[in-house]
């Protein structure tokens, strides 16, 4: 029976990576951390940096590709980009990487798992999130937008676990001293994700089958966990039903490895709001 192991290894601005492995191959979705901290963590969930197949990049910002060129390099990985993310990378010209193009709107088949690109809302040189699927299983990966474009809810249609941003509270935003350039960028239609954006998604287009939500990027100076999470609980008890589990994320040090298999039907099935603080 296929299955996902997944762990967000860092999130927030200062470094953003996932592994996720299915079995037959092992990824990183986006690595923004340096190199030896990717190995580090890697390390500590019992992952060898030399047994990773591929680094797909969702984006050339420094917090999501820093150590990307460098791994690739190092453990001979395939960068699996689209061009325009490949092209605003800062290169190691002596440090050849196999780069692999990715296209929006198009997929690319790793072992047995199908990887999806879909167009995310940022501003960046040609950004991405990803749908990784597996028979009937399938986890979609999208940070950094600004708001939630119909490519973002049709690329997370079908998904049984979701990583995505919950970036700033609003009023928390308005009032930093953030400079007025750099709160207009955060809070536009092409910065980040505020929780009550994510809110009104999870309550009105969460797609029903998904059992997993991992919270990322969470702003250190606009925004706090029990904001995001209270503002997320509340929207998926308005939307009823069964709720997913909700993850926090962390800057400093991974999330416990979660085991993602394909639904059975069980007795706790209607447990709902189960928080994860590890």
């Amino acid at each position: 029976m296929p299955e996902f192991h997944i762990s967000v290894l860092g999130s927030g601005s200062s470094g953003n990576s996932t592994f996720v492995s299915d079995g037959s191959v092992r990824l990183l979705l986006d690595a923004g951390l340096a190199c030896r901290e990717i190995e580090r963590r890697l390390r500590t969930l019992g992952v060898s940096p030399g047994h990773i197949d591929g680094v797909l990049l969702s984006h050339e910002h420094s917090d999501h590709s820093k150590g990307a060129w460098r791994f690739c390099a190092k453990h001979n990985v395939r960068l699996i980009a689209t061009e325009g993310t490949y092209r605003a990378l800062k290169p190691l010209p002596d440090k050849p990487v196999d780069w692999v193009r990715a296209r929006a709107r198009s997929s690319v088949k790793l072992g047995r798992l199908t990887v999806d690109f879909f167009p995310t809302p940022h501003d960046a040189a040609d950004p991405v999130g990803f749908r990784l699927r597996r028979g009937k299983l399938a986890f979609g990966h999208v940070t950094d937008i600004g708001h939630i474009s119909d490519d973002v809810v049709n690329g997370l249609r079908g998904c049984s676990a979701i990583l995505i941003e919950a970036n700033h509270d609003v009023e928390m935003l308005r009032d930093s001293d953030y400079p007025a350039s750099l709160r207009h960028r955060v809070g536009s239609r092409w910065g980040h994700l505020s929780n009550d954006a994510l809110a009104s998604y999870l309550e009105r287009r969460l797609p029903d089958g998904v059992r997993h939500i991992f919270l990322a990027h969470l702003s250190q100076q606009n925004n706090h966990e029990h904001l995001a999470l209270e503002c997320c609980l509340a929207a998926l008890d308005r939307r009823g039903g069964r709720a997913p589990k909700l993850h926090l994320t962390y800057a400093g040090r991974p999330t416990p490895l979660l085991r993602l298999s394909e639904p059975r039907m069980a007795l706790d099935d209607h447990k709902q709001g189960v928080l994860e603080f590890a």
